[in-house]
């Protein structure tokens, strides 16, 4: 730039001397042809344009006489050169003035004024550092030899309204320098220059230059006088003209004010006001600046001086302060001395001017990042020349600090005096909030509230002391007094004395104090991990010896630390539980740390002075070795929470103890690899107790040896009571085989009938009697695995000596084996249990269980019975599959009807897939059937598969839904059950609690009697079930009524049920057929109504309590002769066993067949016993007419007939005829049921006695008839 500047004012001279020829051209002519000069123009641009060796030209001129001489006067001059043209130069108007006096004293034209006006000038910048002047390169620029100039004289050059174009490479548009005026004067002796200069926007408003060069009488140049005042100029722009970015302020404006002397190519004096605002060098903060400097330079050196000095930042606004900078040179130049003072420096302030440092010196500059304030600054450095400089430093320093850089520690806050020389110092240290950071020695740095005290050092020699005075340190953690002397001898290691005495009241926050670097990093990281709280009421340090000897191996010193440490939590390990020590004292020797005296509490086990040590800092292995007596709860606590649970898997939780145990552990922990620790635990119970989850009795009198090590388990002669009955119990690790668990705890013993229901509260009182023996392991999983297997509990046991009497199939004499063997795992989580097992008689389950708000329920699971394929539950609930070969459903139902608490099976139950070799329920003997139960919306689906029943059973879930039980079957035939005892049924059920029931059967039967299809409804009502309308019809009949089963106090059991029905059929042999009755009766015409009751609900056995009336009717037939013992249409009709005997009393009467036009009677029915007064038979041949009593509960006769023979027919006396008021009341009888008098004479008497299979007719008299009827309350119908 400088070059540049000096060929700019070259070029320029150059131009100006281009024009005092042009002018002295003018002026030789002046005199002849002034007048008429204009005339010549063309001939003087090439007189011109040969004399300068640039093409000259203008648009017209003009001569004049002025007050100073003649003046001429140049319009649109322009200079031009090369091929093609290129303008140099164009001003719009250029005055020349002829000096007067000059020209009437010597008669020489001397120009002494040239004024430009109205023209520009273009600086470019090329982006390889070329200047470039109207286009033509600076170096190409003509340059005016001194020897050109000629006597020039004095001369003023004045250049008006002159635009400066400034291009730089970074520039997309030029910047604009407005010359209002500028003054050049050329005097004899002097040379000035003034001006004004309309900077651009971007570098401020106005710049005013004024220069002075004095010239010696030989023409030498001499030295300028420069002064320059910038108003409102912009430091980022004016630095962007300086493409070498020597100068990298990035932003700030304001005035200066500064003149300068420069001789010699030096500055040799220099004074400048300034006030700059919003300053920033680089990317640093925004700061401002005022006040006057000074510099003066000399022979003997330099002084520079700040007065008024002021800077304001973010660090605050200093003081008017003064500064000052004294330095002394030698011959060669180079400084020997320097003398510094200041009275006010804020040092955090030296980083906003780092950017114009060297890299090297701004990079310490911004490591160190000094702040804090000096005052009273005094230091001169002298014989820098020397390899032993001299010095001395005076300095108050306030809250003053350096970062840590590179390894040099740092600190801040430091407050102190200091005092120092060549021969020794002093400094005092009064600091208060002040941090000392040790860099990569700690993790953080460290508080100091509180430091005082005094340092000082002296110099003997090569030696050199330093010496504390009890230098006091104090924090939140930390108080401590120390005196130290350390002695440096040149080539040799420092050798340290140092007594401490501290304390901490806060071990868990003063431990980041422990320096990290003098020790292994496993070690350090152990140490913040371990030292979790407590405090030290009082510690000693002692440290003696040089420090390249230390740890003092041979002896050469000594590191000893003592420490009485309080109510501190030790946590050793990760995943063992926390010592609260109450005191102990430790001790570090050398590299040994231990302690012997100590009392701790570990989960409520107290232990006293356990043997716990380092013995080598370096290869760091701790040991403890303790001994603790104490309760199992507190030892099962310290367990649980310790390395000793994983042993079980985790699955230690899952225990409780209590009593009385002695505990001892070895620990040994290799701290740089702590997950390779190793321990031995050894555990004595004395008369404690034992309880698993799960079993709700505990064993009891637990004694015993049980030792744990890291990998494996043992346990010595350890057994106890459980359920009344011993048990022995032993640990072991598992075996090979069962690679996925780790501990197996074996417990066995015997267990009877009142240990299964009372301690187990298994629900089988009543149903098991015995002992039988069993084996229980615990299997406790491997720990560390990515996922575990379950804590297990085996159940395994031949139930010899245990009787069982479930109903079948799980019915066992006490003598007879039936193994069952069953796992219980409970999965990791704790919301889920699943079971899987098998049992004798090809029984097996595979069940999960869920936790839900702390219940714990059937979730899925399948159980195979006879041996059926196990497969895995698809869906949520219990599917029950396989074959069994006897299930007697009324035995169940009355076993779950036992226990009220046995509820909630069923819910659970999702499936149900079984063949039934042998199905009893609710009365019935199914055989060979396949049932499936199957959960649909809202019902029950239950679809039976067989002979006998074949079609679907809908139940609704919930009773009280009004949703009906639907029975929709294709086939159902109930069989009864030969089996069956006499009031099997009395167990009732309240109907007003059983939802309505409909039911269609497209075949019914009630054993071999065959109702055909079946269809009907009950609904349910505030009193119970009722059907409003029984269909049962068939190919010959049909039977259509109505029932009821409802609610009625006044009964026996509480309920009773009520049949009305009316049965007609059109075939009576074939509907007797199919009603398994004997047909007995040949007719086309049968009505039967019926309007019975019983006491109870619907049961086969109703005979017993069915009261009523039975009204019976036959159209015209025939009496069939039936074998005896064949079927009876319930007991009543004994015409069918009087054939035989009326064929062989009365051949000739009987002989053509026994038929008949009418049978007609009413059965009066009370507690299962029917009587009839009017049960009669008309036919051609005679009458019959039949009272008395049939037992439908004995099945029995005790009946009485009166046979009349008609169309004049006589009966041969066959048995006594008694007159008598007895014959009357018989006669009586037989007029009334067949609304005819009898004939005294012509009646035979019979009577019916015995067993519906196999009655005894025998004749009887009238008599008999007569006292029969009375018998049967007819006499009273009778009255």
């Amino acid at each position: 730039m400088k070059r540049f500047l000096q060929r700019l004012f070259k070029y320029l001279a150059y131009m100006a001397a281009a024009v005092v020829i042009l002018l002295a051209i003018a002026v030789g002519l002046f005199r002849l042809f002034l007048p008429r000069l204009p005339e010549y123009q063309d001939e003087i641009k090439e007189w011109a344009s040969a004399a300068i060796g640039m093409q000259v030209d203008f648009s017209g001129m003009d001569a004049r006489w002025g007050l100073s001489g003649p003046q001429l006067e140049f319009y649109d001059a322009e200079l031009t050169r090369g091929a093609p043209l290129s303008r140099v130069i164009a001003a719009e108007q250029v005055s020349i003035g002829v000096a007067l006096t000059r020209l009437l004293a010597d008669r020489t034209l001397v120009v002494n004024r040239v004024v430009i006006r109205n023209t520009s000038v273009e600086v470019r910048q090329l982006p390889n550092g070329e200047w470039w002047i109207q286009g033509i390169a600076a170096k190409d620029l003509p340059v005016m030899q001194s020897d050109e100039a000629g006597d020039l004289g004095d001369i003023e050059v004045i250049a008006e309204e002159v635009e400066l174009n400034l291009i730089l490479p970074s520039d997309e548009q030029a910047k604009r320098f407005e010359i209002s005026r500028m003054n050049v004067r050329s005097e004899e002796q002097r040379l000035t220059l003034d001006g004004t200069v309309a900077l651009p926007e971007s570098l401020g408003r106005q710049l005013r230059v004024g220069a002075t060069q004095l010239l010696g009488g030989n023409g030498d140049a001499g030295g300028w006088d420069v002064t320059v005042d910038a108003s409102d100029i912009d430091l980022a722009g004016i630095a962007e003209l300086d493409t070498s970015r020597s100068w990298p302020v990035s932003s700030g404006s304001g005035d200066i004010d500064a003149s300068l002397a420069w001789i010699g190519g030096q500055v040799q004096s220099a004074t400048a006001e300034f006030s700059l605002e919003e300053v920033s060098i680089g990317t640093r903060e925004q700061f401002s600046m005022a006040g006057r400097l000074e510099y003066h330079r000399d022979v003997d050196g330099w002084l520079a001086v700040a007065d008024d000095f002021q800077i304001s930042s973010v660090s605050g606004a200093w003081p008017e302060s003064s500064l000052k900078l004294e330095t002394s040179i030698d011959r060669d130049g180079s400084i020997v001395m320097l003398d510094a003072r200041g009275d006010y420096l804020n040092l955090a302030d030296s980083g906003l001017f780092a950017p114009l440092l060297a890299d090297e010196y701004k990079d310490v500059l911004d490591g160190l990042a000094p702040d804090g304030i000096v005052r009273n600054l005094v230091a001169t450095i002298s014989d820098l020349h020397t390899d032993s400089p001299r010095y001395a430093i005076s300095a108050d320093l306030e809250n003053t600090g350096i970062a840590v850089y590179e390894d040099r520690p740092g600190f801040r806050g430091f407050t102190g005096r200091l005092r120092a020389d060549w021969s020794g110092g002093r400094l005092e240290i009064r600091s208060q909030d002040m941090v000392v950071d040790l860099g990569s020695y700690l993790t953080e740095p460290i508080p100091i509230d509180l430091a005082s005290g005094t340092v000082i050092w002296r110099r003997s020699g090569e030696r050199i002391t330093v010496l504390s005075d009890n230098i006091a340190i104090s924090n939140a953690d930390l108080d401590s007094q120390n005196n130290v002397q350390v002695t440096l001898d040149k080539g040799e290691a420092p050798v340290i004395d140092l007594v401490s005495r501290w304390s901490i009241t806060d071990i868990g926050s003063a431990k980041r104090f422990i320096p990290g670097q003098v020790m292994h990093r496993k070690l350090y990281d152990w140490f913040q991990y371990a030292l979790v709280s407590g405090s030290i009421p009082s510690g000693t340090t002692r440290l003696y010896g040089p420090l390249d000897k230390f740890p003092f191996d041979g002896g050469e010193g000594r590191f000893l630390l003592e420490a009485r440490v309080r109510d501190t939590t030790f946590k050793f390990l990760p995943d063992w539980p926390a010592a609260e020590i109450i005191d102990m004292d430790v001790v570090l020797d050398n590299t040994r740390l231990y302690t012997e005296r100590n009392r701790s509490i570990n989960r409520g086990r107290e232990v006293v002075d356990a043997q716990v040590e380092i013995d080598d800092l370096r290869k760091p292995v701790l040991t403890i070795d303790s001994y603790s007596t104490g309760t199992l709860e507190s030892l099962y606590n310290y367990a649980q929470s310790s390395p000793i649970a994983k042993v079980f898997g985790g699955q230690l939780r899952r225990v409780r103890v209590s009593g009385d145990a002695a505990f001892n552990l070895d620990l040994m922990v290799p701290i740089t690899d702590w997950r390779n620790f190793t321990f031995s635990a050894r555990i004595v119970s004395n008369e404690g107790s034992l309880q698993v989850e799960g079993f709700e009795p505990p064993v009891t009198g637990l004694n015993g040896v049980v030792t744990i090590d890291r990998e494996s388990i043992t346990s010595e002669a350890l057994g106890g009571v459980f359920l009344d009955r011993p048990v022995q119990i032993e640990l072991y690790d598992a075996p090979d085989e069962l690679s996925d668990f780790q501990v197996i705890a074996r417990a066995r013993g015997s267990v009877d009938a009142q240990g299964l229901t009372d301690g187990l509260g298994l629900p089988v009182a009543g149903l098991v009697e015995g002992e039988t023996d069993y084996s229980v392991d615990l299997l406790f999983p491997r720990g560390g695995r990515e996922q575990p297997a379950p804590f297990t509990v085996r159940v395994r046991s031949d139930l010899v000596g245990l009787a069982v009497a479930l109903p079948e199939p799980f019915l066992k004499p006490e003598d007879e084996a039936a193994s069952i063997a069953g796992d219980i795992a409970f999965i990791p989580g704790g919301q889920r249990i699943e079971s899987r097992g098998e049992a004798h008689g090809g029984v097996s389950w595979d069940v999960a269980f869920e936790r839900e708000d702390g219940v714990l329920d059937l979730e899925r699971g399948t159980l195979a019975l006879g041996g059926g394929a196990l497969t895995e539950a698809e869906t949520r609930g219990l599917h029950i599959r396989g074959n069994v070969e006897s299930v007697r459903l009324d035995e169940w139902l009355r076993l779950s009807r036992g226990d009220e608490k046995r509820t909630g099976t069923a819910d659970r139950i999702r499936s149900i897939d079984v063949n039934v070799d042998s199905l009893r329920l609710l009365g019935q003997h199914l055989e060979d059937h396949r049932v499936r139960v199957d959960r649909s919306a809202r019902d029950w689906l239950v679809q039976f598969e067989g002979e006998q029943v074949t079609g679907s059973v809908f139940v609704p879930y919930d009773f009280g839904s009004e949703r009906a039980v639907v029975l929709d079957m294709q086939r159902l035939v109930l069989p009864g059950d030969s089996e069956r005892e006499p009031g099997a049924d009395s167990q009732q059920v309240d109907p007003r609690t059983l939802p309505p029931i409909t039911l269609k059967a497209a075949e019914f039967a009630l054993g071999n009697r065959f109702l055909g299809a079946v269809e009907t409804q009950f609904a349910r009502t505030g009193e119970g079930l009722v059907a409003e309308t029984f269909v049962a019809s068939d190919a010959t009949f049909e039977a259509v009524g109505s029932a009821r089963w409802i609610a009625e106090p006044g009964d026996p059991t509480g309920y009773r049920s009520y049949l009305m029905a009316t049965l007609t059929s059109t075939d009576v042999k074939t509907t007797m057929q199919r009603l398994d009755y004997a047909p007995g009766i040949v007719s086309d015409e049968m009505r039967m109504l019926f309007d019975v009751s019983w006491s109870g609900g619907p049961r086969t056995d109703v005979f017993e309590s069915l009261d009523g009336d039975v009204q019976v009717r036959f159209g015209a037939g025939q009496l069939d002769e039936i074998e005896p013992g064949a079927g009876r249409l319930f007991g009543l009709m004994s015409f069918v066993a009087l054939p035989r005997r009326l064929s062989l009393d009365f051949t000739d009467v009987f002989d053509k067949g026994f038929g008949f036009d009418l049978i007609d009677g009413t059965f009066r029915i009370v507690d299962g016993e029917a009587y009839t007064c009017n049960l009669s038979l008309e036919g051609p041949a005679a009458n019959i007419a039949i009272i008395g009593r049939a037992s439908l509960t004995d099945r029995e006769y005790e009946q009485a007939a009166v046979i009349a023979a008609n169309f004049g027919n006589t009966l041969p006396v066959v048995g006594a005829v008694v007159a008598g008021p007895q014959v009357a009341a018989a006669l009586l009888i037989f007029s009334q049921i067949f609304k005819k008098p009898l004939q005294e004479m012509g009646q035979v008497y019979y009577a019916i006695n015995g067993p519906w299979e196999d009655p005894l007719i025998e004749s009887t008299d009238a008599a008999d008839f007569a006292s029969r009827a009375e018998t049967s309350g007819c006499m009273l119908d009778s009255e």
